[in-house]
């Protein structure tokens, strides 16, 4: 356990809500455990082991869940650190869900194995996110100061590439917009640049299926012919930017953030 959460967790009263808490921060510190030896098997194409360990990570999961439900129901608990722990059960066994209603069985039925190794990659990170962010919000339900980046180093990461991609995101909208209403080249050029920038720079950090929909964009870009295509083309992009630029800013890892929208 991180010396923040140990510090945290010796100032919990009454020592039967504090030994319940602490548990529930080595469940989440176990699960993230195994999800630290997935990255390596689905790096090298161990496709088998990872189903395995994604299946011990689940049946662990829903019983930390059952815990918590059992915590709720059964035992006095202030209504703030009851609800905490409700929503963190519900998260917990949402995410299971999506990752072995959907995300798993899509991986087995892919044919290409960068597609495999992609839809398993997606799992670890959705229940990774899940797992963190659950710990993060337990330890500001006692101390609400807590930064998430000062407990998990992948969360500072992810803070940095998330705020990245937001900014980029926010200057390619602007740049669509000023080209889709302002005709010469200056605003070709800067679309361009803007448009390559952000393809080589931070389109990775995308989810999969928003990077599929922009490389969808920027291929269409080479079947415009004239000017009225070129600005319907510019129109239905800046309208999907638009979107991907509040999903951006609504990730977690940002909402610490005060983010101004492209206006």
């Amino acid at each position: 356990m991180q010396p923040q959460l140990r510090d945290i967790v010796d100032a919990i009263r009454p020592d039967g809500t504090r030994e319940f808490v602490r548990g529930v921060f080595e469940d989440l510190g176990r699960l993230l455990g195994y999800l630290d030896g997935l990255r390596p098997l689905i790096a090298d194409g161990g496709e088998d082991e990872a189903h395995f360990i994604f299946e011990v990570v689940r049946c662990e999961a829903l019983a930390a869940a059952g815990g918590l439900d059992y915590f709720c129901a059964c035992l006095d608990a202030p209504d703030e650190l009851s609800e905490e722990l409700e929503r963190t059960s519900f998260a917990v066994r949402h995410e299971l869900r999506a990752v072995f209603e959907r995300i798993l069985p899509s991986a087995r039925e892919a044919a290409d194995a960068e597609e495999v190794r992609s839809r398993l990659a997606d799992a670890h990170d959705l229940l990774r996110n899940c797992f963190e962010q659950s710990t993060v919000s337990l330890a500001r339900a006692f101390r609400p100061g807590v930064d998430a980046a000062e407990l998990f180093e992948g969360i500072r990461a992810k803070r940095e590439n998330s705020l990245r991609l937001y900014e980029d995101l926010e200057a390619l909208l602007r740049s669509v917009r000023y080209a889709e209403w302002h005709d010469g080249a200056e605003p070709l050029v800067n679309f361009s640049e803007r448009l390559e920038h952000f393809r080589a720079e931070s389109m990775c950090h995308l989810m999969q299926k928003d990077r599929e929909t922009c490389r969808g964009f920027i291929d269409g870009l080479a079947a415009v012919r004239d000017r009225r295509g070129f600005r319907l083309y510019l129109h239905r992009f800046s309208c999907y930017l638009e979107i991907l630029l509040k999903h951006v800013g609504q990730r977690s890892v940002l909402s610490d953030l005060t983010l101004r929208a492209a206006a």
